[in-house]
């Protein structure tokens, strides 16, 4: 007689016990891969403060002003580089509050007809970036960023989670009459 090999039937606890093994290692990948593409940087550069590009944003706003105050209709053409070096200029001079979440850092880019705005936050030691990419529109003396497309590090957010959680408009000056983005600058009109 040969030898014979006994199976036995694996009882349904054994099959159960494995199913929620195998589904817990699933979660805990997928929860892993999810942490890393939250904390990934931006595919968009944060770029560093320019003293030429931020004196020249504080030439053509001055212009605007003068020509505010003469009556005199005016069209200003601002680049990324003029906005992205006030920007780091005025976060140097401000430092945010310490906090659960505080804004580090931002940056603006423009393709287009396209903004694409920057955010970096401290979340408790860990870096977080917020990327919103939309339309500029400007009704009522009020600039709005609406966006068409949210990410949370690399992750894609639906837009819709946004709404009434983030104010991404700003009230500007009544001698303000169009701002637009054009051509990959920011145009501002004034009267």
């Amino acid at each position: 007689m040969g030898s014979e090999i006994l199976h036995e039937d694996p009882s349904a606890w054994t099959v159960l016990k494995k199913i929620i093994a195998y589904a817990s290692l699933a979660c805990l990948i997928g929860a892993l891969i999810l942490v890393w593409m939250l904390l990934r940087k931006p595919s968009y550069p944060f770029p560093e403060a320019n003293d030429a590009a931020a004196q020249s944003f504080n030439d053509k706003v001055l212009r605007l002003l003068a020509a505010n105050e003469y009556g005199m209709p005016v069209e200003m053409h601002f680049t990324a580089d003029e906005l992205n070096s006030q920007i780091q200029q005025w976060l140097r001079a401000n430092p945010p509050p310490a906090g659960a979440a505080t804004m580090k850092n931002g940056a603006i880019h423009f393709e287009g007809d396209r903004m694409v705005v920057l955010l970096a936050f401290d979340v408790r030691g860990f870096d977080v970036y917020m990327t919103i990419d939309g339309h500029l529109t400007y009704v009522g003396h009020f600039a709005r960023l609406d966006p068409s497309e949210v990410h949370i590090g690399r992750v894609p957010v639906p837009v819709t989670l946004l709404e009434g959680k983030i104010d991404l408009q700003m009230e500007l000056p009544e001698a303000v009459t169009a701002l637009r983005v054009e051509g990959g600058e920011l145009v501002i009109e004034a009267q």
